[in-house]
């Protein structure tokens, strides 16, 4: 894990594995539960912000929980469902928008 620089807590690095064996590292953004459900909003670890715009790409991840040997982790499944993954990326867009008013 990697310390977060801006406001002293560590991140979350999960790294995916494609079928190739290329491995990519994303820093999770947020979490929330939608559903009963919890999900994670994930950007690129080393992703550089677009200057045009000045946002990163995002994905959304279903976080499952896994149990292994008698300890519990935690697994990311990409939510491959579109109508549900705009709505997810809609609600945590309205989430942080809502905690950046509270900081001001």
């Amino acid at each position: 894990m990697q310390e977060n620089e801006m406001n002293g807590m560590e991140e979350d690095l999960i790294i995916f594995e494609d079928e190739e064996g290329n491995t990519y590292e994303y820093v999770v953004v947020d979490y929330l539960y939608y559903n009963g459900e919890e999900y994670a909003l994930l950007t690129e670890a080393a992703a550089e912000t677009d200057e045009e715009s000045d946002s990163q790409e995002c994905i959304v991840c279903k976080v499952v929980a896994e149990e292994e040997d008698g300890e519990e982790t935690e697994s990311f499944e990409l939510v491959e469902d579109e109508a549900l993954g705009h709505k997810l990326v809609d609600i945590f867009n309205t989430k942080m928008d809502e905690e950046e008013e509270e900081d001001e």
